[in-house]
């Protein structure tokens, strides 16, 4: 894998390009002194993970990470920023930022999250396949395929909650009516899915939810309210104001855009909404 160093500081740039990379799967390291020499880099070099200064003169670690997301790369992009840029690092995740980390920055730190951005790459390349392979053996492949598929790696018994979750998302499911369809308590039931997925029963049913309001929204047959009960939503307000959380739109407006955010799974989502619930964290210590 290839990774771009970005810090218009040069002992700092330095100093990253010495780090042991290679330790954490990766095997080539470029570097740029500024945004628009990164940006030059990506045009004619495939580059899986940038390591981007926040604050750079003539275009910035977000401005940055904005080209990269309106151009449709899959690049992941680490932000390296001040404590008092906080305010500013918070715009991170409206790029789909991977992580950001405060300077001055541990090595270990960054070698250490540089290597969850390697196996996030490697765990997607291996589930596009496994779905790509499912596609050509399943007609009429859907979201409930692509969610599942999504977890492909879960055991038997999960993947059994799971498709319960799926199919009862549109009606009033709790993670107590879950657990005790299983004979399990709340907490156990909660801890269970933690485990095997990585993420929460209230973000995967949240995610369901809005996978299936987006595609409902794409298909353009239905209003958004029929959009909102059908998907398990309390209330048009409630779905509006989660939808725009994650897609940075309202239901209305993703339906008339064509350059909206989309998911390609719905880890990808969920992974979105654990970052932003991090940085919310980060703000209220």
């Amino acid at each position: 894998m290839k990774l771009l160093i970005v810090d218009d500081e040069k002992v700092i740039r330095e100093g990253l390009l010495s780090l042991d990379w290679e330790s954490v799967g990766i095997e080539e390291v470029v570097s740029a002194q500024n945004g628009l020499e990164a940006k030059e880099i990506l045009a004619r070099e495939k580059i899986d993970i940038v390591v981007s200064d926040i604050r750079m003169p003539g275009l910035d670690g977000l401005e940055l990470s904005a080209y990269l997301r309106a151009s449709g790369r899959d690049t992941i992009i680490i932000l390296l920023t001040g404590f008092g840029e906080f305010e500013y690092a918070k715009e991170a995740i409206r790029h789909q930022v991977f992580e950001y980390l405060l300077k001055p920055v541990q090595p270990q730190a960054l070698l250490s999250v540089t290597q969850r951005a390697v196996e996030s790459i490697k765990n997607k390349v291996e589930k596009n396949k496994i779905l790509i392979q499912y596609e050509t053996k399943i007609a009429g492949y859907d979201t409930t395929d692509k969610i599942l598929h999504s977890f492909y790696d879960v055991s038997p018994q999960m993947m059994d909650i799971l498709t319960t979750i799926i199919k009862e998302y549109p009606n009033n499911i709790t993670l107590n009516s879950l657990a005790d369809k299983y004979h399990f308590s709340a907490i156990y039931m909660s801890r269970l899915i933690k485990k095997e997925t990585g993420y929460s029963f209230m973000d995967i049913l949240t995610g369901i939810r809005l996978m299936r309001a987006a595609k409902m929204l794409e298909d353009g047959k239905e209003k958004v309210q029929d959009i909102c009960e059908k998907t398990g939503f309390s209330n048009q307000r409630y779905f509006s104001q989660a939808f725009k959380k994650i897609f940075d739109c309202t239901p209305s407006e993703y339906r008339k855009k064509d350059n909206v955010k989309r998911y390609d799974t719905i880890t990808d989502m969920l992974e979105f909404i654990t970052v932003k619930r991090h940085i919310k964290d980060e703000e209220e210590m």
